[in-house]
């Protein structure tokens, strides 16, 4: 029960290291809490947890990026860092501190990344709202296209769904 939560916040493999300072973006720092649901075509919404995510400044100078999915005694603590890239581009990354750095791109008021593992391609949004909520989905898909066509120069490869994991966390 608690590995597809888990598989979906730790993923992708960097090939390189990051060396970057480490800023909050406006209003995203604080303590986010609420729940998830597993959702998936086969089955519906077939899971629900609790999730919290806490973003601060560090004494180090780093950002903590901090993810708790579940409750004691059986939650799972992911203590990571949020790196910035290059604000101006609006890159920043999650270093989850074993050698996964998973590269995201703030777009407005949404954080958003698209990365692959195994046998799935991962797209994970956290958009943060003005009434102080915050939506996190981490859509599954699969690695192998279902279908595919080639329209003139173009191919256009489409994806199947696995599962989505939706949240609704609320700022304390």
């Amino acid at each position: 029960m608690k590995i597809l939560p888990i598989l979906l916040s730790s993923i992708v493999f960097s090939s390189g290291a990051v060396h970057a300072s480490s800023t909050i973006p406006d209003g995203w720092a604080g303590l986010y809490k609420g729940e998830c649901d597993l959702i998936s075509p086969q089955r519906g919404a077939y899971l629900n947890f609790a999730m919290s995510l806490e973003i601060a400044n560090q004494e180090n100078g780093e950002v903590s990026w901090v993810l708790t999915y579940g409750s004691a005694p059986s939650q799972s603590i992911r203590n990571y860092n949020l790196l910035t890239i290059d604000e101006t581009k609006g890159h920043y990354a999650i270093d989850e501190n074993n050698g996964i750095i998973i590269d995201q791109f703030l777009v407005g008021n949404e954080f958003v990344s698209m990365f692959e593992i195994g046998s799935s391609k991962i797209q994970t949004t956290y958009a943060l709202n003005s009434n102080g909520t915050l939506d996190v989905s981490m859509d599954n898909f699969t690695f192998e296209t279902i279908r595919d066509a080639k329209v003139g120069p173009y191919t256009v490869a489409n994806y199947g769904v696995k599962v989505k994991q939706k949240c609704r966390l609320y700022k304390w």
